[in-house]
């Protein structure tokens, strides 16, 4: 059994002793219930029965979803959007991709300060949730800063120890806040400060060689011999610079003879007068016993491992990190205590891209890391080095399945959902599928919404898609009363046979009450009137209404004769249309012609049969074959 694999108990004796079954609800909720499993066969009452039964709504806990974290989704969504719209382009891209990458964690460090002043403002509970996402935020920051300096930025000859060393002091800033505010203090006896070697020493493991001089220069006795000496070594100390012209095996020979020089002024015993001065050029030649003393001063073994390169590889290559990040953590003995975020650190610098991968994906911020730090590592060419490595491997369906999954998660958000649909809009595979999935299971709260998602359907060509939610919208109105409704969705579906519906609705409406609703949308059919016959019977029975209403009585019943003749009334309606003709049949001028008035004997004459004309076949004979009379003298009269 997978041992990630979390138990939850379902609070029901019901389903303790019946059992239990689920149904997907939404995208990321789905109910449980009690459920007797029956083997097929005659169905019969359950021996569980009477009883109450109860669902349960379960749903994973989405951090994403928090309001104060709406900010890094949106934010990190455009920089994606940008990303892919960068690659879509011909040439190199690696400076861009780079600023990118910087943008990402800029975007981080903007919501780790948000989270931070909030959490200054919380108590309980809620101040608790916060820093734990403190925590999560901070570890994805160092991760992909980290990762950004080994695959992504194009470092020159692979020399990674400035980098590194950048990387330590922005994670672990407390020397340099400590120097910073002994510097702009009281500069008199600083060395009485508390903190003062601490922070020398501290700032010395961070390669600030220039601020370690500045402090020593305000102790109290930075005039005596053995504080200039050490003034100079420092001052003297090579540091490489990868654009200073100075070859790798120039700059190793200028080092090695520095330490060389350090070791004789050490071996001669010059600061021996000062523990401290004596343990920080110690320090400086690599003497392993002076760095097994100053491991307290290092929170991690990262910490130590980018101190200690500085003074003894400073030319370090990025491939080469693994080796000596596995030195440093024997060196501080947390082999067998390393935390996750260790973990990811340390494939890091063995650049193993896949491990990196498959840790950060037990991270639990909901797989916005993993996501897109993946893809940004694909549009490096990063995962493509690794085809040949691993055996079936396929960096693009690796980076598709990860936008999946967290749009497919930001889907089940009433608010994010359009930004999840922009992540499956980059999935050339499998997105445009998982669009016809998912969509159709969006609730659909307020037409506001539903036009959207319908919008966004019909925008990626899925009409089928944009069709079916429709229909679920207009049944769903049609099922509160609001056929008007109803039918607009019906018309917006493009389904004929589902149009027919709707408008037989009406029309059984106003069979009932004898009024026709919705008249503002019947007036503004325009060519949406040909989706179906029935709809088109409904409109021209609606502009005969309209018609009779103004007196326009001639008109009125040309339209009634052409509907008679149609063929495409509902049976249901023969009875309304032949009682609308008896007015028009009596009415004092005379409105049909004899061929009319037969048309009319002939349809009565056809639908006789019909229980509900039984008491108005007589009265409808009458008034056709008076009408006729009339019709027959005024046409003789006319010849």
């Amino acid at each position: 059994m997978d041992k990630t694999a979390k138990t939850f108990l379902v609070p029901n004796e019901l389903c303790h002793r019946a059992g239990v079954a689920a149904s997907w609800l939404s995208i990321n909720e789905f109910g449980v219930f009690p459920h007797q499993k029956v083997a097929s066969g005659v169905d019969k009452v359950s021996h569980f029965a009477p009883s109450d039964a109860s669902v349960f709504q379960l749903r994973p806990d989405i951090i994403l979803f928090k309001p104060i974290l709406r900010k890094l989704v949106n934010e990190a969504n455009g920089t994606f959007l940008t990303l892919q719209s960068l690659v879509t382009g011909e040439g190199d891209h690696k400076a861009e991709l780079l600023k990118l990458s910087r943008q990402y964690r800029s975007i981080i460090r903007a919501c780790l300060e948000n989270l931070q002043d909030e959490v200054m403002r919380a108590d309980g509970d809620y101040r608790e949730e916060l820093q734990n996402y403190i925590t999560i935020f901070y570890s994805v920051e160092c991760i992909w800063h980290l990762c950004e300096i080994l695959f992504v930025d194009a470092v020159p000859g692979n020399i990674v120890l400035p980098h590194l060393l950048d990387w330590v002091r922005f994670h672990f800033p407390k020397y340099e806040r400590n120097a910073a505010t002994m510097l702009a203090g009281d500069l008199g006896g600083l060395e009485s400060h508390p903190d003062y070697w601490e922070t020398v020493i501290g700032s010395l493991l961070q390669g600030r060689v220039k601020v370690v001089r500045a402090l020593l220069r305000l102790h109290s006795d930075s005039d005596t011999q053995a504080f200039k000496v050490v003034d100079q070594c420092l001052r003297a100390m090579p540091v490489y610079n990868m654009f200073s012209g100075t070859s790798v095996a120039e700059f190793n020979l200028q080092w090695n003879h520095w330490v060389v020089d350090v070791q004789s002024k050490i071996d001669a015993k010059l600061f021996i007068s000062c523990y401290n001065l004596n343990l920080i050029m110690k320090l400086t030649v690599g003497n392993e016993v002076a760095w097994g003393e100053i491991q307290q001063y290092c929170e991690t073994w990262y910490e130590l491992l980018a101190a200690w390169l500085f003074f003894t590889q400073p030319t370090v290559k990025s491939f080469e990190l693994g080796q000596f990040a596995k030195q440093c953590i024997a060196k501080m003995s947390v082999g067998n205590r390393l935390k996750h975020l260790d973990r990811v650190l340390l494939a890091a610098m063995e650049f193993d891209i896949l491990q990196v991968i498959k840790e950060i994906q037990h991270m639990t911020e909901n797989g916005w890391f993993v996501s897109h730090l993946t893809d940004l590592l694909y549009h490096s060419g990063r995962l493509n080095d690794l085809n040949a490595e691993t055996e079936n491997f396929q960096p693009d369906r690796l980076r598709e399945s990860f936008l999946i999954d967290y749009g497919s998660l930001l889907m089940g958000s009433k608010s994010l959902w359009q930004v999840g649909l922009s992540y499956l809009d980059h999935c050339p595979t499998d997105g445009v599928e998982a669009i016809k999935l998912l969509l159709p299971r969006l609730s659909l709260d307020s037409e506001m919404r539903t036009q959207k998602i319908v919008k966004e359907a019909i925008n990626r060509n899925l009409s089928e898609t944009a069709q079916s939610i429709c229909k679920v919208q207009a049944m769903k109105c049609q099922k509160r009363g609001r056929l008007g409704h109803a039918l607009a969705w019906g018309l917006k579906s493009q389904d004929s046979a589902f149009v027919s519906y709707l408008s037989d609705k009406f029309l059984k409406q106003y069979a009932e009450s004898g009024k026709l609703n919705s008249i503002d949308l019947l007036d503004n059919l325009g060519s949406c009137i040909l989706a179906s016959d029935r709809l088109i019977f409904l409109g021209k029975y609606y502009e005969f209404h309209k018609l009779y209403q103004a007196k326009e009585y001639k008109e009125a019943a040309n339209l009634l004769i052409s509907l008679l003749e149609s063929k495409i009334i509902p049976n249901f309606f023969w009875n309304i249309l032949l009682t609308e003709t008896i007015p028009l049949l009596e009415c004092e001028d005379m409105v049909f012609s004899s061929t009319d008035t037969f048309i009319i004997m002939q349809c009565v004459e056809e639908k006789e049969h019909l229980k509900e004309l039984k008491d108005k076949i007589a009265l409808l004979r009458l008034a056709a074959t008076r009408n006729l009379a009339r019709a027959l003298v005024h046409e003789t009269q006319l010849k």
